[in-house]
């Protein structure tokens, strides 16, 4: 009986050991890096999530040229009909009011519009 205990706690003491060292040699020594991932490689959740990120950072920089790089490295066929798409997705989910803000301000600035935008212009442009 005796025997049967110390195999088992050697047994134990073994998965313990070779757990903890796979965790620390595939979480510390030696991790998965992902760098310059593609894109189009993402779901399309993510990609909707990642349009919004470019929402905001042209809100926050202005830089047009970038929004348009980055919007055409989701590898969509048309662009501009896939910005479009999200703006009146947010708008009719009724999504968060500042992303619709962002999505609206680079659709508008890049010479796309929908009525559903008319309510989300800057005031100036909004109230003609």
């Amino acid at each position: 009986m005796r025997g049967r205990v110390r195999n088992i706690l050697w047994v134990g003491l073994g998965l313990f050991l070779g757990v903890g060292l796979g965790l620390f040699l595939g979480w510390v020594a030696w991790p998965t890096e992902f760098t310059e991932a593609d894109p189009t490689i993402l779901e399309e959740s993510y990609q909707r999530d990642y349009t919004l990120m470019i929402a905001a950072n042209y809100a926050v920089d202005g830089d047009l040229a970038g929004a348009r790089r980055r919007l055409a490295s989701l590898g969509k066929e048309d662009g501009n009909a896939w910005l479009l798409d999200q703006v009146v997705a947010h708008i009719l989910e009724n999504e968060n009011e500042t992303e619709i803000r962002h999505l609206v301000l680079l659709a508008h600035d890049m010479g796309l519009s929908s009525p559903a935008m008319i309510p989300y212009l800057p005031a100036a442009e909004g109230e003609s």
